[in-house]
């Protein structure tokens, strides 16, 4: 009698095992167990087709780890708002313009529109000039402008507009209150003053508005109130510099007493200044001359230099002229 060990019996479970695991994989390769062999050709093309589907699970996978890597990544980076870059106030055939004016090159090598306007501002803050060519006439425009509202519209239609216009615009709309603030008190009282200057006007009979004087003083009128306007923003926003706001602040006091003497000396040093003008050598070796500290820029008015300023000026000058119109007093407190 032969007894198998342990070790034999252990080898033959091998052996079946690996037996059954050939015969299925055959039967797999065959597609059935009716089929007694496979050509190497099927077991390449099955083979193969494993292989790529294999290859194709772990692009997926490798994709699948980028996205959620690039996702961190994203989520820790700071969301920053886009700045909005600043538009230039002029147009760019004008600022071309006005540095053709001054001889200045048109555009240096990478300056974008927002540098060459920069550059135009820097240029004319540091030497002003009168830019004479190709200027657009204000006045003219002005007249322009009030004949088609003219021609479109009938006179009663015209006063509708213009009332509508006084009640939209929070600028020139009166309000029911009394002024604290010394900005409320230039503000409330110049556009009491506007108002009262077109109420007269409007008032005139029609014979009269139709003659060049009557049409001339309406298009004065218009023109002051457009020019004033950004005079009044100011006010009510009180970001008035505190050189003008005090001078105007003199002017209306003066007007109030009708003391026209005064406001217009006021006018004068705010617009021209009260400096004295340097008269031969005022700097003789190291000691400086007598009295020369009054000879300071301080003293030098500056407004003249804006455009935007010096329209609002001449605007309250023009107040001046219709308030001492409206409201007489004695001729030695008159301006002639």
């Amino acid at each position: 009698v032969i007894l198998k060990t342990s070790y034999q019996s252990g080898n033959m479970n091998t052996l079946q095992q690996e037996i059954l695991r050939k015969r299925k994989n055959f039967v797999e390769l065959a597609g059935g167990p009716a089929k007694k062999f496979v050509k190497r050709s099927e077991i390449e093309a099955r083979n193969r087709e494993q292989y790529l589907k294999e290859q194709q699970r772990i692009e997926e996978q490798r994709k699948k780890k980028e996205e959620e890597e690039l996702k961190r990544i994203l989520e820790d980076i700071p969301k920053v708002e886009p700045k909005e870059e600043p538009v230039p106030v002029l147009p760019t055939k004008e600022v071309a313009r006005r540095l053709r004016a001054r001889g200045e090159p048109i555009t240096l090598f990478g300056e974008s529109d927002i540098e060459r306007a920069e550059r135009l501002r820097k240029l004319e803050l540091k030497e002003p000039m009168e830019y004479l060519e190709g200027t657009s006439n204000d006045f003219a425009e002005t007249v322009k402008d009030i004949e088609q509202q003219e021609e479109e519209l009938d006179p009663e239609e015209l006063e509708i507009l213009k009332k509508k216009r006084d009640d939209e615009d929070p600028i020139f709309k009166e309000e029911d209150r009394e002024p604290t603030l010394p900005e409320e008190k230039v503000l409330f009282f110049l556009r009491k003053l506007l108002r009262e200057w077109e109420l007269e006007l409007d008032s005139r009979p029609l014979t009269e508005k139709r003659t060049a004087s009557g049409r001339l003083e309406y298009v004065t009128c218009a023109q002051c109130r457009r020019y004033i306007k950004p005079f009044f923003k100011l006010l009510r926003s009180k970001n008035v510099p505190e050189s003008i706001l005090r001078a105007v602040c003199g002017i209306v006091e003066s007007m109030k007493v009708r003391d026209y003497v005064k406001a217009n000396d006021f006018y004068y040093r705010m617009a021209i200044g009260n400096a004295p003008w340097p008269m031969g050598v005022t700097m003789v070796g190291i000691h400086e001359r007598s009295a020369r500290e009054k000879i300071s820029s301080n003293q030098i008015a500056h407004v003249l230099n804006d455009e935007t300023q010096r329209k609002y000026i001449s605007s309250i000058k023009r107040l001046m002229t219709f308030c001492q119109k409206k409201y007489p007093t004695l001729p030695s407190k008159c301006v002639s």
